[in-house]
């Protein structure tokens, strides 16, 4: 069912042109080539950056980088569900879809598959973290950050036990399928069969905003070098657009009309556990506008809460575009000394950071102090002040616009009058910058690697060099990331339409639409050919230090000397990669 599925959208995407399909919606005007441009239908602009390629059959927005195929259009632009979309593409083509009834799984039935086991998962991992005999060491662990028993049991805290066979075995005594297992990133395929994702691992569950299990953190209880990891990506998880302690605070971000924005796991725990109650984090990314947006759905305002060392700084001033952006009123919070929230509420207590947040400053005071040591030549505030337009450009409210950009001027020490003039003139250059322009936007959806989409432009481009870069890849472990999807996809012949993360799909229609000029494209080529091979061994190396670690930890010193030899290997070609 579900292969006759993906030939059937296959089909009906291949008789229908998606520049036909767009613009029955919208007016589209060639752009060169094969390539089409118009006025986003997603977001409000005055000049046009929504490109669609009939070559590549995608289109991808320069201004909010929505993206995808014609599926993804109608269902985005007309509010269609997967199916409803298919049924309008396939009349419009003449196809009959089947009725799809008794053979096999649907999407629904995939998804409705994939809630009962992340739910029958984080029963599955509770009763591991109650047993006496193996959940001790997580329940000290536990303890020693000190959370109430009422939050861990709120928050359904568990333990994968050490071991490659505990949750697969389980989940196969239930009667669920390896596929099913992998579909949800509990388990990964490997030489041997299936295997656990989360092993010696405290638990989180991730809950979506209905309270549905859709994806599992996990915290090493030992020396691992990788203290914290994330379920993959699936049909029912997509880390853009969930946020962490969501659906047990919205009730409370309701009340309050407020929202505190943190890191981590923990962050949320330890503020809950000290009654504060609206707080939520975004699950191991970058904050995007779908988390922003979901944000707005419950609260006016967020407070950005991160501790001030250069990273978080970095992070808490690009997610204030980002809020802002989604209509949100926005202030952050720096904590002293590098502190984390978990750790200040533990040493300083719950009033102390309810303090904090009451004085925190808003967006345009916080960023006039982060970038303080920029500020002090008129070159540098006018700097600052050009990276203020850019957010303040976000507000349709114009008259929240001229007060920001006095509060601007203000904090800036430059006056008023000229700030507002100023500010027009940006506003006019952005409603006038060129079409044909292929800069994109710093902030986005998802982060988009702009050295990936150069590199997948140019063997979309150029037949010599994807067939070198299809010889030398395609039988490498390229690791996960959209950079793999998209050139599996391209190896195989496929469209942007076998593409399951929304990350693969950006990179796919960003690449097919952007105008790249590169003079020298076959050692943009070759080089990353060699980084990718660099990229693979490091992998293979560091699997090897895993597999000594075990060996160590079983006493079979020959199988370590043996092993370490091979990684001495892999490390001496690694180091030669790099001449």
């Amino acid at each position: 069912m579900q292969n006759s599925l993906k030939d059937i959208v296959a089909q009906v995407l291949s008789t229908n042109d998606i520049v036909d399909v767009i613009s029955t919606h919208l007016q589209l005007k060639p752009a060169g080539g094969l390539r089409f441009k118009g006025l986003c239908p997603f977001h409000s602009e005055k000049t046009p950056s929504f490109s669609v390629d009939r070559g590549r059959q995608a289109y991808y927005c320069f201004g909010c980088e929505r993206n995808g195929d014609a599926i993804t259009f109608l269902r985005e632009h007309n509010g269609l569900d997967f199916r409803e979309a298919l049924e309008e593409l396939a009349g419009r083509a003449g196809i009959q879809l089947p009725a799809f009834k008794g053979g096999g799984r649907s999407n629904d039935g995939q998804r409705a598959e994939l809630l009962d086991l992340g739910k029958a998962a984080a029963a599955y991992y509770c009763e591991q973290l109650a047993s006496p005999l193996k959940g001790g060491t997580a329940r000290d662990y536990i303890n020693g950050r000190s959370l109430s028993p009422e939050t861990v049991e709120r928050f359904g805290l568990g333990f994968a036990p050490e071991g490659y066979g505990n949750l697969t075995g389980y989940a196969k005594g239930k009667g669920l399928s390896e596929a099913l297992l992998e579909s949800s990133g509990l388990a990964k395929r490997g030489d041997r069969g299936v295997y656990d994702t989360f092993r010696n691992r405290v638990t989180f569950p991730i809950k979506d905003a209905s309270g549905n299990v859709v994806a599992f953190g996990g915290r090493a209880l030992d020396d691992n070098p990788a203290k914290y990891i994330n379920s993959p990506e699936s049909p029912v998880y997509k880390k853009s657009r969930v946020l962490y302690g969501l659906y047990e605070a919205r009730d409370t971000l309701r009340k309050t009309n407020r929202a505190f924005l943190v890191e981590g796991y923990f962050d949320v725990l330890r503020c809950f556990d000290a009654g504060i109650e609206n707080v939520v984090a975004t699950c191991g990314t970058a904050v995007t506008p779908e988390q922003g947006l979901l944000i707005k759905r419950y609260v006016p305002e967020c407070i950005i809460v991160f501790d001030g060392d250069a990273a978080g700084t970095k992070a808490a001033l690009r997610a204030i575009g980002i809020l802002t952006k989604a209509g949100l009123t926005v202030r952050a919070m720096a904590l002293p000394d590098g502190n984390d929230p978990d750790d200040y509420i533990k040493a300083h207590g719950a009033d102390a950071f309810r303090e904090m947040a009451d004085d925190a400053p808003d967006f345009i005071t916080f960023y006039v102090r982060m970038m303080a040591s920029q500020t002090n030549t008129i070159e540098g505030r006018t700097v600052v002040a050009r990276e203020l337009f850019e957010i303040v450009a976000e507000f349709e409210d114009g008259i929240r616009r001229d007060e920001y950009i006095k509060q601007l001027a203000d904090g800036l020490g430059l006056e008023a009058h000229s700030c507002l003039s100023e500010f027009a003139k940006f506003l006019e250059e952005r409603a006038n910058r060129s079409v044909w322009q292929t800069e994109e936007p710093e902030s986005g959806p998802i982060d988009l690697c702009r050295e990936d989409r150069d590199f997948v432009a140019i063997l979309m481009g150029n037949d010599a060099l994807f067939h070198k870069a299809k010889e030398e890849l395609s039988k490498l472990d390229l690791g996960e990331g959209p950079l793999r999807d998209v050139l599996n996809a391209l190896f195989s012949g496929g469209g942007i339409s076998v593409l399951e993360t929304e990350a693969g799909k950006l990179l796919f229609a960003s690449s097919a639409n952007v105008d790249l000029d590169v003079k020298h494209p076959d050692d943009v080529v070759d080089e990353r050919i060699v980084s990718c091979k660099r990229d693979t061994l490091r992998r293979q190396s560091d699997g090897l230090m895993e597999a000594i670690a075990n060996a160590e930890r079983s006493g079979d010193i020959e199988c370590v000397l043996k092993l370490a030899q091979e990684k001495h290997r892999l490390d001496q070609e690694i180091d030669r990669s790099r001449n």
